[in-house]
């Protein structure tokens, strides 16, 4: 074969092979440009897309809602609050005036007065009588008195704002009764509430010395025997148990009257 044919079956050989790989990067390179998928993968995204749907209506009906208003956090505490600590009323309606013994020298007064009682002093005294009165509170010292026998009686000035009061009566060991009132500018007395007895501890010994106590252990012997109860126990010590009682019963200066 001549040098001319070589050459020419060699440039042959070039055009082809250059013609056969200009055709495979051209279908190479529009692969990238094709839209996903073949079927199969159309079907696997499919599933998933399927599977994730499914994953989060369960997140949705078992996961409760994170983020709540402050406006809803507010009110749900409120309500709780309520419910553990209701409030307790100011006043109840009532016309009434209460005595407490602090101590053997100091008193404690709390009142309150309604509106009944305030609309029935205007219609008695006049439509201004409530406002241009004083209100003033009477201390009685009743010790071993009937409280209508009592003219011992000390006056206090209070305000219309003041719903109790510390009264310093400095005497132990005595019996009071605190009245509310009011003075109408005439000099008149409008009686309003009345207290119940309040007595102030001793500050001392008491002077009661003729009592004998007796101990628990025969206070319950003699309270079983006297209602029939058997007192359990060896002969010997039932029949002394009754020996000591009956001497007890003999020698206590304050006979017990069962």
């Amino acid at each position: 074969m001549a040098l001319w044919e070589l050459s020419l079956l060699l440039l042959a050989i070039l055009v082809v092979g250059g013609l056969v790989w200009m055709s495979q990067k051209s279908f190479s390179g529009g692969l990238p440009h094709r839209k996903k998928g073949s079927t199969a993968h159309r079907t696997t995204g499919n599933r998933q897309s399927a599977q994730q749907s499914e994953d989060m209506e369960a997140a949705e009906e078992v996961i409760p809602p994170l983020h709540t208003s402050p406006e809803e956090k507010t009110e749900e505490h409120t309500t709780v609050k309520y419910h553990e600590s209701p409030q307790i009323p100011l006043t109840y309606g009532d016309t009434r005036i209460v005595a407490v013994a602090r101590d053997p020298y100091w008193l404690f007064v709390y009142w309150e007065i309604n509106e009944t009682t305030k609309e029935d002093v205007r219609r008695r005294h006049g439509p201004n009588a409530w406002e241009s009165a004083r209100p003033v509170l009477k201390v009685y010292d009743t010790t071993n008195l009937y409280f209508f026998d009592s003219r011992d009686a000390v006056e206090i000035q209070i305000n219309d704002f003041a719903n109790n009061w510390y009264i310093h009566t400095a005497q132990p060991n005595h019996t009071y009764i605190i009245e509310l009132g009011r003075i109408l500018t005439d000099g008149t007395y409008i009686f309003i509430a009345r207290s119940n007895m309040v007595t102030t501890p001793r500050d001392d010994i008491s002077e009661i010395v003729d009592l004998e106590w007796l101990t628990p252990t025969e206070y319950e012997k003699r309270f079983y025997r006297k209602y029939g109860v058997d007192i359990y126990g060896s002969p010997s010590f039932v029949e002394g148990m009754a020996e000591h009682i009956k001497k007890e019963e003999e020698n206590i200066s304050s006979p017990l009257n069962w």
